[in-house]
């Protein structure tokens, strides 16, 4: 997995923030959630699948960095109808030993400036296979490896451990792969789909600030609206 970035610095007060963002626009892909919403919705085409997968992989590997994925400008696919601005959301995936407030964030993303290009080339293995995933530790009390949303500045900030990427990023993974080649049929609501979850499945609890549930769907035929 390929990803072309820029590297940003930034300094608030003691405090310095490294942010990736990738260099060329993620354009298949939109985010937004409406007022009162339960879920948010996020439309990717199969550029935009492979895109958020190596940033989920990124996100894993970078103990030290925020990976923002500027959406909010994206045009969505055609017959989604317009979605108001101020329910567009972006990206930002935060590993959880750097215990960034998300509270900061709008003021890092007003200074990010031009940045520094870097690429950055990550194998696939860094997602295990479902036979490798033990399901049954999500129940074990004390169980700290489930993605945690809140919101902040029109961005879902997504906050994990490296296994709770990893893990979310191999369902992400095989969207990419299934998704493209699924048989869509003529039925309007007819979708391919998959979902992430505040504190994983079934957890019953709000995120701050955004819904608790994000529904990934792959947008087959993507021409911007």
């Amino acid at each position: 997995m390929r990803l072309r970035t820029k590297i940003h610095r930034v300094r608030l007060g003691r405090d310095e923030y490294r942010v990736i963002t990738p260099a060329r626009q993620t354009a298949g892909a939109l985010l937004y959630a409406g007022p009162g919403s339960t879920y948010m919705h996020l439309h990717l085409d199969r550029q935009g699948a492979e895109d958020l997968a190596t940033a989920w992989a990124l996100a894993a590997r970078s103990r030290h960095s925020l990976v923002h994925l500027p959406l909010r400008a994206n045009a969505g696919p055609a017959g989604l109808g317009d979605v108001p601005s101020e329910d567009r959301l972006d990206l930002l995936l935060v590993h959880h030993s750097l215990g960034f407030p998300a509270s900061r964030w709008k003021e890092v993303r007003a200074r990010l400036g031009a940045g520094t290009p870097h690429t950055v080339d990550l194998p696939v293995t860094d997602f295990p296979s479902d036979e490798e995933i033990d399901y049954e530790r999500h129940h074990f009390a004390g169980w700290r490896d489930r993605l945690r949303f809140s919101g902040a500045a029109h961005t879902l900030v997504v906050t994990g451990s490296p296994t709770a990427f990893r893990w979310s990023g191999s369902q992400l993974h095989e969207f990419t792969r299934e998704a493209p080649g699924w048989r869509f049929g003529w039925r309007p609501d007819e979708h391919y789909c998959i979902e992430l979850d505040h504190e994983g499945w079934g957890s019953g609890r709000a995120a701050k600030g955004v819904p608790a549930s994000l529904h990934i769907v792959y947008a087959h035929r993507w021409q911007a609206g």
